[in-house]
């Protein structure tokens, strides 16, 4: 039976694709989702180092660090950056698709903030979430709650947003919002049925 963060994974990193190298994409050089400037990142301080010395990646990074990364690490990456950092392990399966999904394409705090926006979108009673990009206490607790469709779409919905604005603000990157849009469309099939 496969983990959650495996069932999280095979819906991400079919989105995810190989190498590529779009001069309209601000990551640039990519493999598996992974880009140059956020492998650079993780090479900065010890513990990426030490990381990326377990997973078998030689530093230092450089553009054929990119070029020969293999999904294994690729998830591997997405595992320590995403899913244990934000520990989508302690939330029900669902929510910790939809956040981690966000995780991988718009980045932890970004992911945690559609989260965040989503669930004040459905809760009427109580005190609103933060909408910080933190994983803390309280966004932990509401994401235990979270595992309905409302909520969950609500999420979703925060995302579609985000793209939409981030088109308006920077028409360059219009190109990609059909993708991002059916990525989400996709994901919303997916959690329903699992």
């Amino acid at each position: 039976m496969a983990d959650n963060f495996s069932i999280a994974h095979a819906f991400t990193a079919k989105w995810e694709g190989g190498l590529s190298d779009d001069a309209a994409d601000s990551g640039g050089l990519t493999k598996f989702g992974v880009d140059l400037a956020m492998m650079q990142d993780i090479a900065s301080i010890q513990a990426g180092r030490d990381t990326l010395d377990r997973m078998g990646i030689i530093l230092p990074v450089t553009r054929n660090t990119i070029k020969n990364l293999t999904e294994t690490q690729a998830a591997s990456i997405y595992r320590w950056q995403a899913w244990e950092a934000l520990k989508l392990d302690l939330i029900p399966l669902r929510p910790a698709v939809v956040i981690y999904d966000a995780a991988v394409n718009s980045g932890p705090k970004q992911s945690v903030r559609f989260a965040q926006r989503g669930y004040n979108a459905c809760v009427a009673y109580g005190q609103p979430l933060d909408t910080d990009g933190i994983m803390g206490p309280a966004t932990r607790k509401a994401m235990q709650q979270a595992d309905t469709d409302k909520i969950l779409m609500a999420m979703l919905d925060q995302r579609e947003q985000f793209y939409r604005d981030l088109v308006a603000a920077k028409p360059s990157q219009e190109v990609f919002l059909r993708g991002w849009l059916n990525r989400v469309t996709d994901l919303r099939r997916y959690v329903r049925g699992l």
